[in-house]
């Protein structure tokens, strides 16, 4: 990854205030955990961990944690919410695309909502590959096109184009995981489909916290002008309007993602 596009990926993710976002998918991360069957001692590697809900669910179950990400803020919070919990887990800034970790050095790598952003795809996955120990098992989520959070990414890269980073919603099919990973390099394959519900007081509110806390959408609001922000406020209002489930105050909004596990190959 060059200089330049890792800064660009830093700047992104650094924008808005991604805790207040992210603290939101702390069910994915605990059920990818348990279903990759975490036990005390597993050497576990958490890729574009941000601020450490998987990090923090794999420390719960006693495993021995690395969490990377290549934004250093946002470890600082993850190491902060550790601390709060009274769990302990290292930390690394750490490009994707260029883990600093030896072959097979990991019993569990996992990844959630993370590594999808990686601007080079193909090389990112031989990465996870790569620090995965043959029989190591391998943890992966991302939003499925079509979901909200899939039709989001689109809407904010139509909309600033410049702040779009990797394929993210390659990773949230099969074929295109398995593309990435190579057909054999990964056995007793599964996926599933999960969702996660975001909820908050009303659209406006929902709107909101997307502009101010999240990235991708924070920037691209920055970078618009008047009409431009109108137009993206008004898009992102029918889609995400269009998801809320039932009558009662406030909304609901399932949000639908993939989540794959498999064994590394020997």
């Amino acid at each position: 990854m060059t200089s330049t596009t890792a800064q660009r990926a830093r700047e992104v993710w650094a924008a808005g205030d991604y805790q207040r976002v992210g603290v939101r998918l702390v069910p994915a991360s605990e059920l990818l955990v348990a279903d990759l069957a975490v036990r005390p001692g597993d050497r576990v590697l958490d890729v574009g961990g941000g601020t450490g809900n998987t990090a923090l669910a794999a420390a719960r179950r006693d495993a021995d944690v690395v969490c990377t990400d290549i934004v250093p803020e946002l470890l600082d919070h993850a190491r902060r919410r550790a601390e709060v919990e009274g769990l302990a887990f290292d930390t690394e800034t750490a490009d994707a695309h260029e883990l600093p970790f030896a072959d097979g050095s990991f019993d569990v790598v996992a990844s959630t909502f993370g590594v999808v952003f990686a601007a080079d795809p193909e090389r990112a996955a031989a990465e996870l590959l790569r620090v995965l120990r043959p029989g190591g098992r391998l943890g992966l989520t991302a939003w499925i096109p079509g979901a909200p959070g899939g039709r989001l990414l689109e809407l904010t890269a139509r909309y600033d184009p410049d702040g779009a980073a990797g394929d993210p919603l390659r990773w949230g099919t099969v074929e295109g995981v398995l593309g990435l990973l190579g057909r054999g390099a990964v056995h007793q394959l599964r996926h599933v489909e999960r969702t996660v519900e975001f909820t908050a007081p009303s659209l406006a509110a929902q709107w909101q916290r997307y502009r101010d806390w999240f990235g991708p959408v924070h920037l691209a609001w920055s970078r618009l002008d008047a009409d431009g922000r109108r137009a993206l406020e008004a898009e992102f209002t029918d889609m995400w309007g269009s998801y809320t489930r039932g009558s009662g105050p406030g909304i609901v909004v399932p949000n639908t993602y993939l989540q794959v596990t498999g064994v590394r190959a020997g």
